[in-house]
């Protein structure tokens, strides 16, 4: 479809795409607005017969357009509200929550928050790029939206800064021996600097071993983890895991590639929130999906007794390091928390699963009759999902509070507290 098509954009799509109404069909374009005339060439299927184009013409303007702080906004897909103003962003992040309770038992009753942050750019302290060898110097960045292609990127305008200045050390002094395809996880470690970690399924130029030790030390990489070609274990330099410092003002570790939350401000938002629905003090807790402990420390302070569980062992042990830390009691069990069986009845359940829910975990929930159960959830369809099966089993929600761990992306978190029945 080379053709020009003109057309109008109906709404947005759950990730911050411009739904465009035309004669071949919906077209998803980033980088448009609500009720925004447009011009659209070089249509294309993608994806499950989806029809995209990021070549796009605006024009007649929307009223909240505002001009965006990085070039390369439409090609790169990561940050589709930056073109937004905050009020149609927050309209946008409070709509996906909405969605999800919209229906349930009581959510008319539900108690709603909102937490926003104060800063908008240059948060973010963590990051998954991908690179892609050519015949000349690979193409690092980020994967274009509804593609496995990547954008090149030079800088990142919600990238920490230190952050941003370790992936311009890694384009200039790492692009020229990085062979095949792989990712590269960024991430702030030890003392603020950034950690880096390189995972590829090809075998590396012995080039690239001397690079990276090279760029450990100085003050911007503190440590840097590479896995290659099939093994099972990293070769390091220095200390790759991440380090944060928790909402409790202690340092808090993590693993190397593994999970955090982006946003440190938000973050410290959302663990207050968690262990205040929770309400743990000298009650039973059954904490799924626990990671590194960032909710566990809270949950752990006043509990009558905390079980952990966590199915990545290296994120097991930095949440019992990290307990230890703080001299707090809790049994961390390494299993899979969508199977686990609770040796007996929780008071409460707090859960954190991945982007893909948690189905498994939630038929565990109610068969074992939880009374409360709060879940943190970083994907408003799955969490929709979720919530209608425990309120068709005979739980009601009582709190919803969308964060927003991620101004200027389509991603929302939110936490939802519900009641048995």
């Amino acid at each position: 479809m080379s053709e020009t098509i003109e057309g109008t954009v109906r709404d947005l799509s759950r990730f911050g795409e411009g739904v465009v109404k035309t004669p071949q069909g919906m077209v998803f374009v980033p980088g448009v607005l609500p009720g925004e005339r447009v011009e659209l060439s070089a249509v294309r299927k993608r994806a499950k017969g989806v029809l995209y184009t990021n070549k796009v013409r605006v024009l007649d303007a929307s009223s909240q357009r505002e001009d965006p702080p990085c070039p390369i906004v439409s090609r790169c897909g990561g940050c589709p509200m930056m073109v937004a103003s905050p009020k149609l962003e927050l309209k946008f992040k409070r709509d996906l929550l909405e969605d999800a309770i919209r229906g349930l038992p009581g959510a008319e009753d539900v108690r709603r928050g909102w937490v926003t942050p104060v800063r908008t750019l240059g948060y973010r302290r963590r990051a998954r790029l991908a690179w892609s060898a050519g015949r000349s110097r690979p193409r690092i960045g980020y994967h274009a939206p509804r593609s496995n292609d990547i954008t090149d990127v030079r800088a990142c305008a919600v990238l920490d800064p230190v952050l941003d200045e370790a992936f311009a050390k890694v384009r200039s002094q790492l692009g020229q021996h990085l062979a095949g395809e792989g990712e590269i996880h960024l991430a702030l470690g030890q003392g603020g600097a950034a950690v880096l970690a390189l995972r590829s399924e090809a075998s590396q130029p012995p080039e690239l071993y001397g690079a990276l030790e090279a760029m450990v030390g100085g003050g911007i990489v503190a440590g840097v983890a590479l896995r290659v070609g099939g093994a099972t274990m990293d070769a390091t330099w220095g200390a790759p895991r991440e380090v944060r410092e928790h909402a409790d003002g202690m340092p808090l570790v993590g693993t190397v590639a593994g999970f955090s939350q982006a946003h440190d401000e938000v973050n410290r938002v959302l663990v207050h929130r968690v262990a205040e629905l929770a309400s743990a003090k000298d009650r039973d807790v059954l904490e799924l999906f626990s990671g590194s402990g960032n909710l566990t420390v809270a949950l752990a302070k006043g509990a009558k007794r905390l079980i952990a569980v966590e199915h990545d062992e290296a994120a097991a042990d930095a949440c019992r390091e990290n307990l230890r830390a703080r001299e707090l009691e809790a049994t961390v069990r390494t299993g899979d928390a969508e199977t686990y069986r609770a040796p007996d009845r929780s008071d409460v359940v707090v859960l954190d699963p991945p982007r893909s829910g948690a189905p498994g975990a939630i038929r565990r929930i109610i068969k074992l009759e939880i009374p409360e159960v709060v879940y943190v959830s970083c994907d408003p369809p799955t969490l929709a999902r979720d919530l209608a099966v425990l309120c068709k089993a005979g739980w009601t929600p009582t709190d919803a509070i969308a964060l927003d761990m991620f101004p200027q992306a389509a991603h929302l978190e939110s936490v939802v507290r519900l009641e048995r029945r």
